[in-house]
């Protein structure tokens, strides 16, 4: 099968026994980024990934850039998403800035906010609460290009479907109801620093940070920014373009709805 992350174009092969049923979750979790012939990137090279479960015949091929092996599907799946992430961001080093970060889009407008912040800020369960409304472009890693344009990841999202579970699921975003990206042009609108804070009363607080308060955060939440040329510059430059960088503190992502919108409407 075919899919694209980050317009990054791989090819998943399954092998084994459990092929089928191995590439029918993964066709069902990455449903968003499946293409085929007609619209596949042209971007080069390939990423090829084989998969299978531990048992099968020999899991590597000739050419490829990775395997990956598991005892069970929940197991390969968990393992899948962050290698195709990976190679991903590697890929696209030289011609984006990717952050990690939640990544929504204005359906009317394309205007785009990336909320950015590190494991535990809360993306996945933002992205699941904010974009019933707002288009999804991802839970993990948004890519701006130089004319702060977004590059989508429609990646299935990492979610704990219960207390206790030892995996989080991938689930596709069509699944629970999350908007798909339209075609229309996606522009960076707002850099927002997440701080979650369980403690946190009342409704969201935004603070408007100064650039040099901004850039440790914004650093550590980018990926290859060693790779960059002057990269503190770089940094700098693409948040005045947008207005800064804004800090939300919340303790549920439902408090950061009204906050997004308002930044998406020129309020805040």
């Amino acid at each position: 099968m075919r899919l694209e992350a980050l317009e990054v174009p791989f090819e998943i092969s399954c092998v084994g026994p459990d092929a089928q049923q191995a590439a029918a979750s993964i066709e069902a979790a990455w449903e968003w980024c499946l293409v085929n012939g007609d619209h596949a990137s042209t971007r080069s090279p390939l990423q090829r990934i084989t998969v299978g479960l531990k048992g099968a015949s020999e899991p590597g091929s000739a050419g490829s850039a990775g395997s990956v092996v598991a005892r069970d599907i929940p197991t390969l799946m968990d393992r899948l998403s962050p290698m195709v992430t990976r190679l991903a961001v590697t890929e696209r080093k030289h011609d984006l800035v990717m952050f990690h970060a939640c990544a929504v889009a204005d359906p009317r407008t394309g205007a785009a906010v990336v909320l950015y912040g590190p494991s535990g800020a809360g993306k996945t369960t933002l992205a699941r609460t904010l974009c019933t409304d707002l288009v999804y472009l991802s839970d993990e890693t948004a890519g701006v290009t130089v004319d702060l344009e977004v590059v989508p990841y429609l990646k299935p999202l990492s979610i704990i479907v219960e207390a206790g579970d030892r995996l989080k699921e991938q689930v596709s975003p069509g699944r629970i109801g999350l908007v798909r990206p339209d075609g229309t042009a996606l522009r960076l609108h707002a850099l927002v620093q997440l701080r979650r804070d369980p403690d946190h009363r009342g409704d969201a607080t935004v603070e408007q940070l100064t650039t040099v308060d901004a850039l440790p955060e914004l650093m550590a939440q980018t990926s290859y920014t060693r790779e960059m040329e002057r990269p503190l510059h770089r940094m700098a430059d693409l948040a005045h373009q947008v207005g800064g960088v804004r800090r939300a503190t919340y303790a549920e992502a439902e408090q950061l709805r009204p906050v997004v919108r308002a930044i998406l409407d020129g309020a805040a």
